[in-house]
Parts: C-alpha cells; structure tokens; sequence
C-alpha cells in the first residue's frame, strides 16, 4: 500500500513551519518582555504538530516494513512442510456456496482452537474438495517457523476456505 500525502497536507506543513520559521525570528530581535516576543514564543510553537505527524509517519512506515509474509510469493515453488490426510466435509449448500468464493488455488487456513495458520496444498482447493474422499498431501506453511511447533504427529486440525470448514485434517508427518 503506498503512502500518498495530498497537497493540501503539503501546504499547510509548509505554512506551519513557516511561521514557526517567523516566530524564531520575531523572538530573537523583539526586546525580552514584550508582546513581540510573546507573538514569537506562540508562533514558535507551530512546529510541534508538524513533528508529531512526521514522527506518526515514520513509525507507520516503519511497522509497514516489519508485517510478516500474508500471502505466497507469486510463482514460488511449493516445498511442503506437513504431510497430513485431508477428509473433505459434506456442505450445505449455503455454506458450499460460501466456500466456492473463498477457494483460491490450493490456499487454506488450518485451525486449532483460537489459532490459524495460512497453508497451501500441491493442488487446488477445488480438486481436493471435488473428489469428495479423504487424501494424503503435504501442506506448505506460510511461516513454518511460527506454526511447526503446533503440527506434532497426530495433531488433528480444521481446514478453512475463507472462514467456511471444508474439511479436516491429521498430521502423519513433519517434513521440515
């Protein structure tokens, strides 16, 4: 997402600093106690909200650049990181109309609880529902380090295309 700043935003920077910029030099050459001097020392003050935005940017840009990975990098080979049997569930057809908007190539979200971990599978999403059966596939992890720990042996799971259950899953194996 990039940042744009309006030209309105631009201009009234420029005359805050600006008059910050005349505040300083009515300051220095009014006499000490006078009402120059005071016009100064108020005109002065104008800096301080142009420097709490550019600090509010510079911390927006910066936590920009620290977001984890949301998606799969375009065009990435598939390195599986679970080998697990996928059991497709029967729909309604509410819930299966639902689902077939949210099925994106082979991208899933496995859920355990409160927590959810963004997958992708060697074929698409549609194919592995298709078939109606159970199938063992390896399953890629967006962040492997964040969700391998949670994938012991054993460990069943709920897949999720879009926030609909389309199936459950068993982890036979971990591969990374």
């Amino acid at each position: 997402m990039a940042t744009t700043i309006s030209s309105r935003r631009q201009l009234i920077v420029f005359i805050l600093l600006g008059l910050a910029l005349v505040g300083g030099a009515i300051r220095l050459l009014a006499p000490q106690p006078s009402v120059a001097h005071d016009i100064g020392n108020l005109l002065l003050v104008l800096w301080v909200p142009v420097i709490g935005n550019v600090v509010a940017f510079i911390i927006r840009r910066a936590r920009r650049q620290m977001e984890p990975a949301r998606d799969f990098a375009v065009n990435s080979p598939f390195h599986g990181h679970l080998l697990a049997e996928l059991t497709p569930l029967v729909l309604p057809a509410g819930n299966a109309a639902q689902a077939a908007g949210a099925l994106d190539g082979g991208l899933c979200v496995l859920a355990m609880g409160t927590d959810g971990f963004t997958a992708r599978l060697p074929i698409s999403m549609a194919e592995w529902l298709g078939s109606g059966e159970a199938r063992t596939v390896q399953l890629e992890l967006l962040r492997p380090a964040l969700a391998l720990p949670r994938f012991e042996h054993g460990r069943v799971f709920t897949v999720l295309a879009g926030k609909v259950a389309v199936g459950t899953g068993r982890v036979l194996q971990v591969l990374a």
